[in-house]
């Protein structure tokens, strides 16, 4: 029993250090970095994945809907100058829009993606959201539509 508790506080006090970057024999500590350079800005991002850019790294939500049902959130990248639309606790068939233009939804101003059967959340493409406001828009398979402010 003595052995197996050394074990166990030897690989804890291992995980401790390597976790806090106090490694024997490593000449100084290492510090995990949570910013990565961001893979495009304003205009060079539209119609870009957020995740594959890593402008959802340091991103926040500055919109939601207020109306009961599925989430309708904008997202924000102040790094990328970009925003995109994410919608969770929806069902297959609801479609959302990030947009930052008026008018009929054409490239470049607006992404949409359909929830797809048996899943409840989607993000779409990112907008330009340089000097521009962006918003975005949840239409459900029954008709109603629900948006959020613009940011």
């Amino acid at each position: 029993m003595r052995t197996v508790v050394r074990l166990a506080a030897g690989a804890a006090a291992s995980l401790l250090l390597t976790l806090s970057g106090t490694v024997p024999g490593n000449a100084a500590p290492t510090v995990a970095t949570a910013t990565a350079t961001a893979h495009c800005t304003g205009s060079g991002c539209a119609g870009r994945n957020p995740v594959g850019t890593g402008c959802d790294r340091q991103a926040r939500t500055v919109r939601r809907s207020a109306e009961i049902g599925p989430l309708v959130e904008l997202r924000y990248s102040a790094a990328c100058r970009a925003a995109w639309v994410r919608v969770t606790h929806a069902r297959g068939g609801d479609r959302i829009e990030a947009r930052n233009k008026g008018g009929a939804c054409r490239p470049t101003s607006c992404y949409a993606r359909t929830v797809a059967p048996g899943h409840s959340s989607v993000y779409t493409a990112m907008v330009n959201d340089k000097g521009i406001r962006a918003w975005g828009c949840l239409q459900r398979r029954n008709g109603n539509v629900v948006c959020t402010e613009a940011y």
